[in-house]
């Protein structure tokens, strides 16, 4: 429920802020709620230091509270976007291929496309929404071990797939196409080329399922390292096992059909909803590296083990540098089809 309320508030406050741009009143209107939510969180970190509270969970709080706060000053604002075209510059790659098919300067080519616009209202709102929804899921990340290797607790359910229809996909494309301004400032052909919705080349068709081959090269190096851990290898495949059921009574091995069928909502409930969030809505805004952390924590079956939503994270990060080079079609070919290949093994073979 409260995934669903989060979507629905910032899919309001997305098209507010597009309106604001006509209506100043609904700009002060944002800022007043922002506003609010800092001094709510300081109220949560007052609360959690004086209850005794552990001090991570409170601590993300007042740090979420200040950022939010600072984003309602435009010179903090324009620290903020040097700060992110600059990383986004290095973490993009246009440090080497400004030079080389340019011809420009390292740092001209680092700085050469902005990202964060501190004058714009959607993007402060945007920037908002993403600060707060990292801290809430980052408030709950468990990081008492030092980000290693926590027991996965069980067991797991199966994960509903009316949740993978209305939070994955439609909660979080509903959420980008407000965002991006529907209908307030974009029309709807407007709308697809700012998220990069468009149809892929053969070569970039090629590139999507080449992403599906690099995806299972990524998570065996990783599992190369990460089941030496104790029992980790034992619990990520209950977890893979019990989460991807496709419910077939009696607990033995799931159908061919029920296992495709399982596949494929979550390749295209999944791969879409999540690279239309990260790489259509949130990339342009705030650069590569955010929205790829952002896309790990939002996995908080993970939360118990933070070492494996940076896993998700650097992997989301590779998917966004391809998209910068292409689309966000090609990166949805490449989510979706990685999505259906592990699910329909671990629902056909649990």
């Amino acid at each position: 429920m409260s995934d669903v309320i989060t979507i629905f508030m910032c899919s309001i406050l997305g098209l507010m802020a597009h309106g604001a741009r006509n209506k100043k009143w609904l700009e002060w209107l944002l800022r007043i709620f922002i506003g609010c939510f800092f001094l709510s969180a300081g109220l949560m970190y007052v609360g959690g230091s004086a209850a005794g509270a552990p001090p991570w969970g409170y601590q993300v709080s007042g740090a979420m509270g200040v950022a939010c706060l600072l984003l309602l000053f435009l010179p903090a604002r324009k620290v903020l976007s040097r700060l992110l075209t600059l990383l986004d510059g290095i973490v993009s790659l246009r440090f080497i291929t400004g030079p080389v098919r340019r011809k420009m300067t390292m740092m001209a080519a680092m700085v050469n496309v902005q990202v964060f616009q501190p004058t714009s209202v959607p993007h402060m709102v945007g920037a908002f929404c993403y600060i707060a929804t990292f801290g809430m899921y980052a408030a709950n990340t468990n990081v008492a071990s030092g980000f290693q290797f926590p027991q996965i607790p069980l067991p797991f359910v199966p994960v509903p797939q009316e949740q993978l229809f209305w939070y994955n996909f439609v909660g979080l494309v509903v959420v980008s196409i407000c965002g991006t301004g529907i209908i307030i400032t974009r029309n709807w052909k407007a709308m697809f080329a700012r998220m990069a919705w468009v149809k892929p080349t053969g070569v970039q068709v090629g590139i999507g399922l080449s992403l599906v081959v690099f995806s299972f090269l990524y998570d065996l190096v990783w599992a190369l390292y990460t089941h030496q851990s104790g029992d980790m290898a034992t619990k990520i495949s209950a977890y893979n096992a019990n989460t991807f059921s496709s419910g077939v009574a009696g607990g033995g091995p799931a159908g061919f059909g029920a296992a495709v069928f399982l596949a494929l909502a979550t390749a295209i409930c999944a791969g879409i909803g999540e690279e239309t969030l990260i790489r259509g809505a949130l990339q342009p805004v705030i650069g590569i590296l955010p929205a790829a952390f952002l896309h790990g924590i939002l996995h908080a079956q993970f939360a118990n083990a933070p070492m494996l939503i940076l896993q998700v994270s650097l992997w989301s990060c590779c998917m966004g540098i391809v998209k910068r080079f292409t689309n966000t079609t090609t990166t949805i070919i490449g989510h979706a089809g990685f999505n259906f290949v592990t699910t329909f093994l671990f629902a056909f073979n649990p």
